[in-house]
């Protein structure tokens, strides 16, 4: 098969385009150099909107991304009760344990007797 490069006609063609080239005063080639820099320039300028707009949303979702990754997380222990001012608080009030957790504890209430016993010293 031919290279469609290297025909006859076309490789004519470019030798007479390249002496023409040559026979070019200096103020036709600063306008054509300036009509392609021009050219060049508004190819730049006529940017589609959906490329900013898919630029633009990109960033969004990555520093979502970042700040949801960032995020440090919600500690898994009860909120602490809001009071009124003046309102006598029990001490042992926080120490409320749920219906599973009073069952094991009346258990093994003679274990909790006993650990009672040893941390005063079996003066009980």
């Amino acid at each position: 098969m031919n290279d469609p490069r290297h025909e006859p006609w076309l490789e004519r063609s470019r030798a007479l385009l390249d002496e023409s080239l040559h026979e070019i005063d200096a103020a036709t080639l600063s306008r054509l150099n300036r009509a392609r820099q021009a050219a060049l320039g508004k190819a730049h300028a006529q940017r589609p909107l959906w490329l900013g707009l898919s630029v633009l949303g990109a960033t969004a979702v990555l520093v979502l991304a970042f700040g949801l990754a960032r995020q440090t997380p919600i500690p898994a222990t009860a909120p602490t009760p809001v009071v009124a001012p003046g309102t006598q608080v029990d001490a042992d009030a926080d120490l409320a344990v749920s219906d599973a957790d009073s069952d094991e504890l009346y258990e093994n209430l003679d274990f909790y007797a006993w650990l009672a016993d040893a941390g005063n010293g079996g003066q009980g």
